[in-house]
């Protein structure tokens, strides 16, 4: 696969660059990733990370240090955005899907599309996941992480219902959490039990999940088991130390490309809403078991300590994990790293511990 991108937004770029690097083929040493010319901040690569983790820089060091380009600002825009991230990940998506050959059911779940996965030689334990994509909140879809959703559904035996939210502009916070919410519902319609669900997302899909759990507690239904939430953006303003410190270190994101897709997402008025930055709610209303995984170079790093210690303030269980010199989205880009795998080891025993098996 060619290492040369089409430089899209910073959040669209790490949905193509997540999906990639599983597949690269051929990496370049970890040596490689460093010269002897002084290199900006987000291309550093530290020491301490393992060889295969620094490969996988090394790979993408091209990518790191394109230039951005114009920021969308019409719906034109952000329309050819989302069409370009989708014409580059559904092949990596499908090929991943042809490979570990789930189930999948289209639904219509509470007036939303989902797509259920089923791993290969599914035994129902009596428990789900829902899904909730990333992609700055204006791209990706549940149809291009499909590849994603199934390896989670492989790794963890379970079946995963990924959410086919809309994204913004047309899709806002009021709808987005609306909608997830709404899926969250239909499934106790069904007679799921709220102990046996667990939701989850990354980034932007971390935020919704993260923020929808809030709604959902808020119109008085029973709360899911337990959260993973990767990379989480919890804080729709610029609070937080590393939104300045780590501005000019994280590879993946660039400031100035995210805030469009906030500000399409969420008028600046409402962007200390709960439900659009949840590190803003009441969590002594009580708040599910939550895991939240990411790393040292994250220019979001404030928004995931802040976002737990407000959740341990107030009481809640919250668990956050913090892996030396990994960058946004990390356990999807570094899966076949030392950091990837152990990011999945605590994923499974999170899961066993407040999602077990409900049925022998």
């Amino acid at each position: 696969m060619s290492l040369t991108f089409t430089k899209l937004n910073a959040a669209c770029a790490l949905m193509t660059l997540a999906a990639a690097a599983s597949s690269q083929s051929q990496a370049p040493a970890a040596g490689e990733a460093q010269t002897d010319k002084p290199l900006p901040l987000r291309a550093y690569v530290p020491s301490t990370i393992s060889p295969q983790a620094a490969a996988i820089f090394g790979a993408y060091k091209a990518f790191i240090l394109a230039p951005q380009p114009a920021p969308p600002k019409t719906q034109a825009d952000f329309d050819a955005l989302y069409q370009m991230a989708e014409q580059r990940s559904l092949p990596r998506s499908e090929a991943l899907v042809k490979e570990l050959q789930p189930v999948i059911a289209e639904r219509v779940i509470g007036g939303t599309t989902v797509y259920e996965v089923r791993p290969k030689n599914y035994r129902d334990d009596g428990t789900l996941l829902i899904d909730v994509h990333g992609g700055g909140f204006v791209t990706g879809s549940a149809r291009s992480n499909l590849g994603g959703v199934a390896r989670m559904a492989e790794a963890t035996g379970k079946r995963v219902f990924a959410v086919e939210y809309t994204v913004a502009p047309r899709g806002r916070w009021q709808l987005v959490t609306d909608q997830v919410a709404a899926v969250y519902k239909g499934l106790l319609d069904e007679g799921i039990k709220a102990k046996h669900i667990g939701m989850t997302g990354g980034s932007a899909g971390g935020n919704i999940v993260a923020a929808t759990t809030l709604k959902i507690r808020d119109r008085g239904l029973p709360m899911p088991a337990a959260l993973l939430l990767i990379s989480p953006m919890s804080d729709f303003t610029e609070g937080g130390d590393t939104r300045t410190t780590l501005a000019d270190a994280d590879p993946v994101l660039h400031p100035e490309q995210v805030r469009p897709g906030l500000d399409a997402y969420a008028d600046p008025a409402d962007q200390k809403n709960p439900y659009v930055s949840p590190v803003y709610g009441d969590f002594t209303k009580g708040y599910p078991p939550t895991l939240i995984q990411g790393g040292t170079k994250e220019w979001l790093l404030s928004d995931m300590v802040r976002l737990q210690r407000a959740i341990k303030a107030a009481g809640g269980n919250c668990d956050l994990e913090i892996y030396e010199g990994m960058p946004h989205g990390f356990p999807g880009i570094m899966v076949d790293a030392p950091e990837g795998k152990e990011a999945k080891a605590e994923q499974l025993t999170f899961w066993k511990r407040y999602l077990p098996a409900a049925k022998p």
